[in-house]
């Protein structure tokens, strides 16, 4: 992350999606609030092409689970079981709150502050039901090997990396780009009805530093500095590259760039909170 090196290349893997060339100024974000919702805003977790809202109803009144087959979802699953992802998904943080582990209804999820009840297998990676069973499109898929971090979400107070990660190992509270809205209400003893009126301190630094380009990759750099901040309220430089780029089980992958406005988005961020 020092001047103009980006992040290290190792187990890096190739976008599905080439991000584009960036010969002006990083594109305006805006700065419209919300549960997270903001139009055109990566950092809000949405975009104005894509919808927060589950997939329709099927007749039998069951969602329409797109469930990732074949190799792929094997090698996710393969990969999440070498990471140790089981021990990382029952950390016991209660939701980020420091309390006790969430009780979930077996065959469900505990996503933002909703129990939703999954059609998916077994062993579908949390990404691909986060994505077409919920319909919430912050996560991304970037590498589906958890080399990059685009798909990172928080499991009670902990970022882990979704792409290989079973839905059914999670057993805290998950929580999305969307909903760090809710969370920060909920930490700061606020009702539910201010969360509609405010963003995350993360996600408002986003937009003031206007840290993304194409965006792709920002659910979870905004994932991973939520994660930091509220281990250590007021990180050092170091502090904040470290998480960055030495946390296991891999560096977090920007191809356009944008380091150091995160830098300073993540010091704007401790600042305001």
């Amino acid at each position: 992350m020092d001047g103009k090196d980006a992040a290290p290349d190792q187990g890096r893997q190739d976008h599905p999606t080439d991000a584009p060339d960036h010969d002006g100024d990083p594109p305006e974000v805006g700065h419209e609030q919300g549960a997270a919702t903001a139009r055109e805003n990566p950092a809000a977790g949405t975009t104005s092409s894509e919808s927060a809202e589950p997939p329709h109803d099927q007749p039998n009144g069951h969602r329409k689970a797109k469930i990732a087959g074949g190799a792929g979802a094997g090698v996710a699953v393969a990969a999440g079981v070498a990471f140790g992802v089981a021990e990382l998904v029952g950390d016991g943080q209660g939701g980020g709150q420091g309390g006790g582990t969430a009780t979930i209804p077996e065959g469900s999820v505990l996503v933002n502050g909703e129990t939703h009840k999954i059609q998916s297998s077994d062993d579908t990676p949390l990404l691909y039901v986060l994505t077409d069973e919920l319909g919430l499109r912050g996560t991304k898929f970037g590498c589906g090997l958890a080399q990059c971090g685009a798909c990172s979400v928080l499991v009670g107070a902990k970022e882990i990396r979704s792409c290989v990660t079973t839905w059914t190992s999670v057993k805290d509270e998950i929580t999305t780009l969307e909903g760090l809205p809710r969370r920060w209400a909920r930490q700061q003893g606020r009702s539910t009805t201010e969360v509609s009126e405010t963003l995350h301190p993360v996600q408002q630094a986003w937009i003031d530093e206007q840290v993304p380009q194409c965006g792709y990759c920002q659910n979870g750099m905004i994932m991973t500095a939520v994660d930091l901040l509220d281990r250590n309220p007021n990180p050092s430089e170091e502090q904040i590259r470290d998480a960055y780029t030495n946390k296991p089980p891999s560096p977090h992958l920007c191809r356009c760039g944008t380091y150091h406005s995160m830098l300073r988005a993540v010091r704007r961020a401790a600042e305001s909170m």
